[in-house]
């Protein structure tokens, strides 16, 4: 319809037109300046950051391009105007039109942050989501870059308010993702020797979680007071903080008959004698 092929139009425009020179030093400046690099030095991720994501009731998670560990100049710069013209897409726009009462007033802006080839990598969030404990933590993590965020089949925990953590699920993923030296990625087979998190890590994880509690729901700016969905990583045993948004949980999802049909009704008053023989 017209809405759409005028978006298109947009989308076209912004990754056909030049950036001003003005920007571009400044860019290389402050590239310089904070990440201690030249620009096509080091690999970075590119991401969108609108006044459209990250909301109380809507994450907008995953609607927009996000591009991983970009290293040349030209490709950084070309990625930042492929960021930038993503939330003007058809599937961003839908999803906005169908949750948000004022989708076409969204505003982008782009975040540049330098990659970090972790060990492992995946999210917190802060409350139980399988035990309906908000003082308990749930965690879900991948090997390599990326874990647990696209879906993965991740080893999981739930984390009790006293700190004892309970395995929900082991993880199934047979390749991993990591970062190259020159730029982009591949992949890379897993053993299922060792288990993903030591207890030290999970250790870690929930002390970050009662700091994260305690921390943001006092911070400027943040309307929620949780819970949160936190996306984090470990790189020699040491923790990497990457992105903190409010967490939204389906509530729709959560009360329809068809999916609460699909758990198992136990009879906790039955009993089962052991002793039969078979």
């Amino acid at each position: 319809d017209f809405t759409l092929a005028k978006l298109k139009e947009l989308q076209a425009l912004i990754n056909e037109m030049p950036l001003l020179p003005n920007f571009v030093a400044d860019l290389k400046n402050n590239f310089s300046k904070i990440f201690a690099a030249e620009i096509g030095k080091i690999g970075v991720f590119l991401r969108s950051d609108t006044n459209m994501e990250d909301l109380k009731d809507f994450t907008g998670a995953g609607l927009n391009l996000t591009l991983f560990n970009i290293q040349k100049k030209e490709e950084i710069l070309k990625g930042i105007k492929q960021v930038w013209a993503s939330p003007f897409s058809e599937r961003s726009y839908r999803w906005r039109q169908k949750i948000l009462e004022n989708p076409e007033n969204v505003y982008p802006s782009i975040l540049v942050i330098p990659g970090v080839n972790v060990d492992c990598s995946g999210v917190m969030i802060t409350t139980g989501v399988t035990s309906n404990n908000e003082k308990d933590v749930t965690v879900a993590f991948n090997r390599g870059v990326g874990g647990a965020v696209e879906g993965q089949q991740a080893e999981s925990y739930l984390i009790k308010d006293n700190g004892s953590n309970i395995l929900i699920s082991p993880s199934r993923e047979n390749k991993f993702t990591v970062l190259n030296s020159a730029g982009g990625t591949s992949k890379e087979f897993a053993n299922f020797q060792n288990r993903i998190l030591s207890e030290e890590n999970i250790n870690q994880i929930f002390e970050m979680s009662k700091e994260i509690k305690t921390r943001l729901p006092n911070t400027p700016g943040v309307e929620s007071s949780g819970p949160f969905d936190v996306e984090l990583g470990f790189k020699d045993s040491k923790i990497w903080l990457f992105q903190v948004r409010p967490f939204v949980e389906n509530k729709r999802a959560a009360s329809s008959n068809y999916i609460n049909s699909l758990d198992a009704k136990i009879n906790s008053s039955k009993k089962v004698n052991l002793n039969i023989e078979l």
